[in-house]
């Protein structure tokens, strides 16, 4: 009998805590649902962690193989002075992608003496001898994937908009965000909100210091090193204003990742790389007519297929201000980084996949302009299998768009909103920030540009009462349905 009664009385027990649950479980789906909460980070995103989610040491291996390779590093630079672009930007006829003009030439600014253009090719050729011999001792964590970004702290509340997009689109893929220094730590940040949405916060200087004698970094700098120190065998970088309509998870199982190892997206401009750049490097000069420049908003790269190129875009990075960055751009649109990573692989003679589609610039007509306020690229997979003739005939001959990169207008709930900018008409009224609703889902396949509405709704609510007001006005405005508010 007293087992009996103890077995009843567990069993209610556990009657009454199911219940309990189950109600529990219904009052928060529920309110997360009234908050507008799409991304549900609370229940259905919560990501399988493993170890520490905050700010992460670098393994001994990659700081030994750090201090070595800058050692290489500061031994590689040129002697001679910093190359100076004194002449105004290329202008829109020059800068004009022309594809079936194959006797386009080729911007050529640039005026080198011979003496130091020899300079610069002798330490071109001591860094490819030099990244080929060193690349086999790369350290990475061996069949990991994952996202790597960099944020400052006025990047935050832009990045956190793309982390709850990223986690919206289904990816679980882990994120690796790379601070400055530990002067941009902030606890609350890092061992708070980029957990629940499964990202670590990692601070470079914790090993790029290792080796006293480098220069400090700036600006397009960060993006090259964050993916060198990256634990991720295979990374898809991301700005901090760059996230996924749909799930990119599936990219590094597929093609043209999975045979090339490094893919690439188009910028809206043509290729500027000076013709002395590639006499630096010792290739031959690919007509100006054959590709787009590189929008490096996203990026794809494995490690074990390309550490060698991996190491020289480092090299073309580290010493990009100086050099670098005005042979490949010479001052061109988004001078920077953007053309260091194809280029890298075409001195290797590396395989690497461009993708063909050109992007598809996002923004409104206002007073006969057209404003751009982001683009979207498009899906590697698509791109492949048409440029290979595999689509099916029922398949649509342009690929799905896969990210968006808010680049001309950022996506921080604190400032998107203003009198005048992509949310307003010419008259000051509310509109769409990226063109009509039915292109949006026709091409995403859902409303895109309303779902990253709620996530800086969620965001900004967060910040302050202000900026929550405000972008709860603007939301109620465009997406209320038949005069219903959002709640929160």
């Amino acid at each position: 009998m007293i087992l009996t009664r103890r077995s009843h009385s567990r069993a209610a027990v556990f009657k009454a805590l199911a219940t309990i649950f189950f109600l529990s479980f219904c009052f928060v789906f529920s309110y997360l649902q009234l908050q507008g909460t799409s991304s549900l980070q609370f229940l259905s995103n919560r990501l399988p962690t493993s170890g520490n989610l905050t700010a992460a040491h670098f393994p001994p291996e990659l700081i030994k193989f750090w201090t070595n390779f800058a050692d290489s590093l500061l031994e590689s630079r040129p002697v001679c002075a910093d190359i100076k672009i004194d002449h105004a930007p290329p202008n829109d006829t020059e800068t004009r992608f022309e594809p079936d003009n194959p006797n386009k030439q080729r911007v050529d600014f640039l005026r080198l003496s011979a003496e130091d253009q020899k300079a610069v090719k002798n330490s071109h050729s001591f860094m490819v001898k030099q990244a080929l011999h060193k690349a086999p001792n790369l350290f990475y964590n061996r069949r990991t994937k994952g996202i790597v970004t960099t944020a400052g702290p006025r990047y935050v509340p832009i990045l956190l908009v793309s982390l709850r997009m990223l986690r919206r689109s289904g990816s679980r893929l882990p994120v690796e965000v790379f601070l400055g220094s530990w002067d941009e730590y902030d606890s609350t940040i890092c061992e708070g909100l980029f957990p629940s949405l499964g990202a670590r916060c990692r601070v470079i200087t914790d090993i790029y210091n290792k080796a006293p004698s480098v220069a400090k970094l700036e600006h397009f700098q960060f993006k090259i090193f964050a993916i060198l120190f990256s634990s991720f065998e295979d990374v898809l970088f991301l700005d901090a204003d760059a996230f996924p309509g749909n799930n990119p998870d599936d990219l590094f199982l597929t093609e043209p990742y999975s045979s090339y190892g490094l893919v690439t997206w188009p910028d809206i401009f043509g290729n500027t790389a000076s013709p002395i750049y590639f006499q630096i490097a010792s290739i031959s000069e690919p007509p100006v007519s054959l590709r787009l420049s590189s929008e490096s908003g996203q990026l794809l790269l494995s490690k074990s297929k390309h550490a060698a190129d991996l190491l020289l875009m480092t090299y073309y990075n580290y010493y990009g201000p100086s050099y670098y960055y005005p042979l490949l751009c010479q001052g061109s649109h988004g001078a920077g980084d953007k053309e260091t990573f194809i280029h890298a692989a075409m001195a290797l003679d590396r395989p690497f996949w461009d993708v063909r589609e050109r992007p598809w610039v996002l923004g409104h007509w206002k007073n006969g302009q057209f404003g751009l306020v982001a683009m979207a690229q498009y899906h590697p997979g698509d791109d492949w299998r048409i440029e290979n003739g595999l689509n099916r005939s029922s398949d649509p001959a342009t690929p799905r768009p896969l990210f968006v990169h808010n680049h001309f207008h950022k996506l921080d709930p604190k400032t998107i909103i203003r009198e005048v900018g992509p949310t307003r008409d010419a008259e000051g009224n509310y509109q769409r920030m990226w063109g009509p609703k039915e292109s949006i889902v026709d091409r995403f396949g859902h409303d895109v540009e309303q779902e990253v509405w709620k996530e800086i709704l969620v965001t900004g609510c967060e910040a302050s009462t202000d900026t929550c007001a405000k972008v709860k006005d603007y939301y109620n405005a465009m997406y209320g349905e038949d005069g219903k508010e959002i709640y929160f």
